[in-house]
């Protein structure tokens, strides 16, 4: 590492990687001096130990902020790309700056150990539509989702266990999630939620799909399970289409899309038990013995004296 040319997106006050460690450029939205005036009243939090930024990215492209400073051999981002409103284009920015062969680690809270853990995966033709219809700021919805579904467990926001579902504690009233959703429906405002929640399985799925598409200018090399509250992707430049068959999992197939296909073959042996019940309600014996039935209820009721 000490010999490549790195950028760390976001490190702010923790990057992955430090000077000391080799060669590496820090990118932010904004420079040093306005992170420091954002993060002032945040307790605990050490002003000083947010690292000097060498690209201000503001509203603009990665491309554009780093003009000539790359192209880099890898790129670190950690606990980003759930923020970002257009992951498709915002991976292509990435991959702009990028050598070819180039590594990009990517950091992902898993939904299931956080404040997310209420809200479903989200799948590649969520990210799709939110390419094409270049998505700038999160939507209504999942402004929406955010607020009307953010739990807290003992206090915490994130954990490294299984929390069990009945002590998840709503955050916000479900009149506040709507209030907030019309606010970014009407005045197309920024709130600061993840756009997007994910499992390492879901992670692998939806950028599968992407890369299938050709809208992922990457290889899956690596998506780990999950370690405490995250998990960790490794993805290699490359602008060449995917093979036939690619899959960086074991089914290309979303968690929802098995949640799908489970209802469905629940649904089925539904319809085979109402099926067979009613060849047998509608069969010559059971009608005929449907006076003995209604002999036997009355009996039984007479019995109990009613």
């Amino acid at each position: 590492m000490s010999t490549s040319l790195g950028l760390e997106l976001g490190p702010l006050a923790n990057p992955v990687v430090t000077r000391e460690m080799g060669r590496v450029h820090y990118l932010d939205h904004v420079d040093t001096e306005a992170l420091r005036t954002r993060y002032r009243d945040h307790i605990g939090f050490d002003l000083d130990a947010i690292v000097p930024i060498d690209h201000v990215m503001g509203d603009g492209s990665i491309a554009a902020a780093v003009q000539d400073s790359g192209p880099f051999d890898y790129v670190v981002a950690s606990h980003i790309i759930e923020h970002v409103p257009d992951p498709v284009r915002w991976l292509a920015d990435i991959r702009s700056v990028m050598r070819p062969g180039g590594v990009l680690a990517l950091a992902v809270p898993d939904h299931r150990q956080c404040f997310d853990a209420l809200r479903s995966p989200s799948v590649a033709a969520d990210l799709v539509e939110a390419h094409l219809i270049g998505a700038t700021v999160p939507s209504p919805r999942q402004v929406y989702d955010h607020h009307a579904s953010a739990v807290v467990w003992q206090g915490r926001i994130v954990w490294n266990d299984t929390a069990p579902a009945d002590e998840l504690v709503l955050i916000h009233s479900e009149a506040e999630a709507l209030e907030r959703a019309t606010e970014a429906a009407r005045q197309g405002t920024y709130h600061d939620v993840h756009c997007w929640v994910f499992t390492p399985r879901s992670f692998g799925a939806v950028l599968d799909a992407l890369r299938r598409q050709g809208l992922l200018p990457f290889n899956v090399d690596h998506i780990s399970p999950t370690a405490g509250n995250e998990f960790f992707a490794t993805l290699v430049a490359d602008d060449a289409p995917a093979p036939a068959g690619h899959s960086s999992i074991d089914q290309r197939v979303s968690e929802t899309a098995v949640l799908r296909a489970k209802l469905a073959d629940t649904e089925r042996r539904l319809a085979a038990v109402t099926a067979e019940r009613d060849a047998i309600t509608n069969s010559r014996s059971w009608r005929a013995a449907g006076v003995l039935r209604a002999a036997n209820r009355r009996l039984r009721r007479r019995g109990r004296g009613t």
